[in-house]
């Protein structure tokens, strides 16, 4: 047998199998609707399921086929898509794009220009040395000890400083200059090209033409043999049964995008705006209320936490007061830590009552202070004395001070 004659039998097979579903069918009387029964899907609905991907029965109830795109589909994403492309490449004809492209490279010949030649090393150079000279004229002017080594010592701080500051700032002012002239405009000649040639290429054209081809195969099959849906024989992945809302909604996200859809979101989101502004309002009020107390209670956490430092400053300072100079050096030749002073506080409230001039309230703090602050909180004040250095370690920490 020829291919030709092959063909032929196989389209004559097929019109067969398709024409047998309706064999069965008996007209209705004259006048009413013709019955939909039957295993096989009715003409009407193989035209469905190939063009959509779907099928309406005789109750009016559509059904989705996961597997059949139908040919709608991949036509609406290729309109979308290839509308996504024309606009990224229009984006090479309007303001916006060259406007962030100036702003970056603006921002970059800034931080290399402003911030690293002119405040870094322009500025900073004489900054520094005038700080470093500074110091010098202190210690020579005090005659401390050494003070004719203070200019020298000096210059070799300013000198560092220089070596350090110099190359750095000029390679700022390098890399800003290469992202500024370079890289950002680079970025912006091609990213629009790269975004529209994705759009244009994949899901403008490869997508949709696989989408027609697997259509192609698989739509004609299932038309011909598919049994005709029904809510029992729905499993919710490869049909799915759609109300009639549902299905109009299914089909109207199908449709591309119009100027009044585009008109009727915008007029609806002017009414969300009016009729929540009131609530935004009391929003943004609330919340320079809230920014407000949070201020004041982090300020008073502050201010909570320095007395603590401010408390211990005191009790420190006490060591430095003559007056108690014998009591503090007394009660620290006894021992008197932490658990020693907790072990004569009962005896120590006993004086103190005894007294008759104290509260029952200061008596309380006293006996908490004397637990807070033992006499290791009053450590004698040895002599500190600053780390050694030499020309190469105040060198390195010259570097580390460069800002």
């Amino acid at each position: 047998m020829t291919s030709k004659n092959t063909v032929a039998g196989l389209l004559t097979v097929a019109l067969l199998t398709a024409l047998s579903g309706y064999s069965a069918v008996t007209p209705e009387p004259t006048g009413t609707k013709q019955s939909d029964s039957g295993y096989f899907l009715s003409l009407a609905q193989k035209g469905q399921l190939i063009w959509s991907g779907q099928i309406k029965d005789e109750a009016g109830v559509w059904y989705d086929i996961w597997i059949v795109p139908g040919y709608v589909e991949p036509t609406r994403q290729m309109g979308t898509y290839l509308q996504r492309a024309g606009s990224d490449f229009a984006e090479y004809f309007q303001k916006q794009k060259y406007h962030d492209l100036a702003k970056n490279s603006g921002d970059a010949f800034e931080w290399a220009y402003d911030d690293c030649l002119t405040k870094f090393t322009a500025k900073g150079v004489p900054k520094a040395w005038g700080r470093y000279w500074s110091e010098a004229d202190k210690r020579t002017s005090r005659r401390v000890f050494g003070w004719w080594f203070a200019y020298p010592w000096a210059f070799m701080e300013s000198t560092v400083d220089t070596a350090v500051r110099v190359p750095l700032g000029l390679a700022g002012t390098l890399l800003g200059t290469a992202w500024g002239s370079a890289v950002v405009p680079g970025y912006y000649a091609v990213n629009s090209t790269v975004a529209g040639s994705w759009h244009l290429a994949v899901e403008s054209v490869a997508l949709p033409v696989a989408g027609y081809a697997w259509n192609t195969v698989i739509s004609p099959p299932m038309a011909l043999v598919g049994q005709k849906p029904a809510p029992s024989r729905v499993d919710g992945f490869w049909v799915k049964q759609l109300g009639a809302t549902e299905a109009q909604t299914a089909k109207n996200k199908k449709k591309p995008i119009t100027q009044k859809d585009v008109e009727c979101l915008a007029q609806w989101g002017r009414a969300l705006m009016a009729a929540t502004q009131p609530s935004e309002n009391r929003r943004q009020e609330l919340q320079k209320q809230i920014a407000a107390e949070r201020e004041t209670l982090n300020k008073l956490q502050k201010s909570w936490a320095d007395l603590g430092g401010e408390e211990r400053k005191s009790v420190q300072s006490l060591g430095n007061d003559p007056s108690l100079t014998e009591i503090i050096r007394y009660l620290r030749d006894q021992g008197f830590d932490y658990q020693k002073t907790s072990q004569a506080s009962i005896d120590v409230r006993r004086h103190l009552e005894s007294i008759n001039t104290l509260s029952p309230a200061e008596i309380s703090r006293i006996l908490t202070l004397l637990s807070s602050y033992p006499l290791t909180a009053v450590p004698a004040q040895p002599q500190t004395l600053r780390p050694k250095t030499d020309p190469v370690k105040d060198s390195v920490q010259v570097i580390k001070d460069i800002h």
